[in-house]
């Protein structure tokens, strides 16, 4: 009876994990040509199915699929080629890490309870971890990669060791052969059409606001939402504009 019974604990055991596993990636949609590759030969990605780990997806030109991977959203946009390099989830932890060949993907990723979430995009020059937040990443061999962060806060590193915070407005942006990645409020220096920086302030205090300058903006959901508040009363600002030569 001991026998049987301990018999039928570890075949529950093997279901169990067999089925997580198997439906830890499971297809939400696809859209246009997206395919599979599990072995020797790439195959149609079809809604419904589950993907295992070590299993790469490409999708082609204006096509997309939608990934489910352990209850977060992963959307794989056009012309991209991923691969889930690790897929591991328990009743305590969720553990993924996905390489991002070429291309671009949208991670959605929740924080559920006290369940430890790691989630991990993986460039070939740069690591991301996303975790209760959305991040836009996309890798290519011209620009390199690329990590912006519509909602919440997360961590950009390279092999290096250099690390970043990215949220709000700020974007981590690091070009093939480069070791330090550039002005995470470049695009925000760059859309401006002045300069934006206080008066007064030596370069080298202008270079730190450049780099360091999102450490100010981490306990904003919008980088500049702040300013968008009616706060009322009343302020001056002084503007000098110098019109270049003829």
């Amino acid at each position: 009876m001991k026998t049987l019974y301990t018999s039928l604990l570890a075949s529950l055991a093997l279901v169990f994990t067999l089925t997580a596993v198997d439906s830890a990636v499971l297809v939400v949609s696809t859209k246009g040509e997206a395919a599979y590759k599990d072995g020797a030969s790439w195959k149609p990605l079809v809604k419904g199915q589950s993907i295992r780990e070590g299993a790469m997806v490409m999708t082609g030109v204006k096509s997309q699929a939608v990934l489910n991977i352990d209850n977060n959203t992963l959307t794989v946009n056009q012309l991209t080629t991923i691969k889930v390099l690790r897929n591991s989830l328990t009743k305590s932890s969720s553990d993924n890490a996905i390489g991002l060949k070429n291309g671009s993907v949208n991670a959605r990723v929740k924080r559920i309870g006290a369940l430890r979430t790691r989630f991990n995009i993986v460039t070939p020059v740069a690591t991301s971890s996303v975790r209760g937040t959305e991040q836009n990443t996309s890798h290519g061999p011209a620009f390199g990669t690329r990590i912006e962060v519509p909602t919440g806060l997360v961590n950009a590193s390279n092999e290096s060791g250099v690390s970043r915070n990215v949220g709000g407005r700020s974007s981590f942006s690091l070009r093939p052969g480069n070791q330090r990645p550039e002005s995470l409020l470049g695009d925000l220096r760059n859309s401006s059409i002045t300069g934006l920086n206080p008066a007064n302030i030596t370069g080298d205090e202008q270079t730190g606001l450049q780099v360091f300058g999102d450490q100010l903006l981490d306990n904003f959901d919008d980088a500049l939402g702040f300013y968008g508040r009616n706060v009322g009363g009343k302020a001056n600002v002084n503007i000098d504009l110098i019109w270049p030569q003829p």
